[in-house]
This record gives structure tokens, sequence and C-alpha cells, in this order.
């Protein structure tokens, strides 16, 4: 089980997007490259793409989309506690069914499923 998934929030914690606001350094989880151990995150580390015309783009033009960044830049963000912070992963045992993995913030204890 990974510790970070599509769809969660993020904050970027190291590099360029340090100089933005605590509130816009945060956005959603787009996709996430294990090989290469980045990630991309809506509205963040945007770049520009030069394209030429096409079926997809009859235009042309640059494109900006986003760009990636290093998985050991960001933290996710608890729903509970609304801070960046690191997680855990627990196992729920209950009587008579199967165990249950999930994720939880270790600054409150808060599960993320």
């Amino acid at each position: 089980m990974q510790k970070l998934k599509v769809g969660d929030t993020v904050q970027v914690t190291k590099g360029k997007e340090m100089a933005l606001p605590a509130a816009q350094r945060r956005g959603r989880v787009l996709s996430v490259d294990w090989e290469a151990l980045r990630i991309r995150v809506e509205g963040l580390r945007k770049v520009k793409r030069h394209t030429r015309k096409s079926n997809t783009h009859p235009e042309g033009g640059i494109i900006e989309k986003e760009g990636s960044i290093a998985l050991a830049n960001v933290a996710v963000v608890c729903p509970k506690c609304d801070k960046p912070n690191r997680m855990g992963i627990r196992t729920l045992e209950k009587d008579g069914e199967k165990a249950k993995r999930v994720r939880f913030c270790k600054g409150c204890e808060a599960t993320l499923e």
C-alpha cells in the first residue's frame, strides 16, 4: 500500500514553489510515476510545451501544463487537522474478517480512508 495516492491533497515542502504563499502550494495529485518517484500536482510546477499543428491541437502554439515534482518535496495534507504531515500504515483487524490496511496521519492519528 502506498502512502500517496491519486486524488490526495498535498503541499510542497521544498523547491521553487516555496516562494508561493502556503495556500497556493497545495493541490490535488493528478498522477504518480513510481519508477521516477515523481508526481504531477494540479496547479503547481507549470511548464510550457511548444506544439505544432495536429488533429488534437489544430491551432498549435504554446500549451501550459503541470510538470512533475519529486515525491520527497511534498507532504500529504491531513483532512482532519489540515496540516501537511507524514502518513503511516496501520492494520485494522475485526473479528472474523480479513485484516484491512489503512493510512493514518502521524500528527493527529486520524485515518485517511
